[in-house]
């Protein structure tokens, strides 16, 4: 499991809101005033974190966080870690990687962190939150996998700042598209987002006319695109007869290619990928709908989904299946 650490003033934050006005309220009101209590004062603010952690915890207030990370075990395998942090308004809320490279001629690698911003708030409404991730996570996902090939600038427009802002707009609206198309076949977003992506969609290509339902359906309901796909189509939306070329894996792995599911370069793979579980391989199944067993998975992926296997499913015991 990724490594997650809370900003402290968020923690407390959440605690506060989800006890308020509940039955809870008066048990943690008295341990608080005992920290109080505490004379020396960097005693007493670690007494207050570690109130406010045990509390954090008892509340589940995390628990959209881990579901909607467990549904990106490429995250887990290519980052160091997650830290989740406070936004003042909704605007601000969202998932974002942070690469840093490693020193020059030093060998040291680049390491990878995703940083989470939530309003405190957000944490009290766990299925909203884990919609709300489950489509940030995806966002970092695609920029971990090399066949996405994400790039973190737009081609400069001739036309100058403001065709830039269209083309930006234009982007986000076809990789969310894209993004929720495929959260809605997996089962883990209502169908009824089609509706919402749909009308971000129009807003961002009025140029379509009547074709632009056909357009639309091509990013949501159609083969994986790349980073390549959304900036052709965002700079000129009025070719539409293409469709994106679907992901084909590789029929079978071989030492030092990519692991189909968390795309890193590995001389580990599963010795026996054919030998797994049928409830395992479901399981990968329900992240990689097109994997088979013949393609195969490295050490590591397949060690992540054995954990996953042992835990109560997300499909039945997450907020977003009662």
């Amino acid at each position: 499991m990724l490594a997650i650490e809370y900003a402290p003033e968020l923690v407390e934050e959440a605690v506060f809101l989800a006890v308020r006005g509940r039955p809870r309220e008066s048990g943690f009101r008295r341990q608080r005033d005992r920290a109080y209590e505490v004379r020396d004062l960097e005693a007493r603010e670690a007494a207050f974190r570690k109130l406010h952690g045990e509390w954090f915890e008892r509340l589940e207030l995390g628990r959209p966080i881990v579901w909607a990370l467990e549904e990106q075990p490429s995250i887990a395998a290519a980052t160091q870690g997650c830290r989740v942090g406070p936004a003042r308004a909704r605007d601000e809320e969202g998932a974002e990687l942070f690469v840093r490279p490693g020193a020059a001629g030093a060998g040291e690698p680049e390491r990878r962190w995703v940083v989470v911003r939530l309003r405190p708030e957000a944490l009290s409404a766990p299925e909203r939150l884990l919609q709300f991730l489950r489509h940030e996570f995806f966002h970092v996902a695609d920029m971990l996998d090399a066949h996405f090939g994400y790039q973190p600038h737009l081609p400069p427009a001739a036309a100058g700042p403001a065709h830039e802002r269209l083309l930006r707009d234009r982007y986000r609206a076809l990789w969310d598209a894209a993004i929720d198309g495929r959260l809605v076949r997996l089962g883990r977003l209502p169908a009824s987002a089609r509706h919402d992506r749909l009308r971000d969609f129009l807003r961002a290509f009025p140029v379509l006319g009547s074709a632009t339902e056909q357009a639309f359906a091509r990013f949501f309901d159609g083969a994986p695109c790349t980073h390549a796909d959304l900036v052709t189509f965002a700079t000129s939306p009025g070719n539409i007869s293409a469709s994106p070329a679907p992901r084909v894996p590789a029929p079978g792995p071989h030492q030092g290619a990519r692991c189909p599911l968390c795309r890193f370069p590995t001389h580990a793979f599963e010795p026996e990928p054919a030998c797994l579980p049928i409830d395992l391989v479901e399981i990968i199944r329900s992240d990689f709908p097109a994997w088979e067993p013949a393609h195969g998975l490295c050490r590591q992926c397949a060690d992540l989904y054995r954990a996953r296997s042992l835990a109560p499913s997300i499909a039945l015991t997450g907020p977003a299946a009662r």
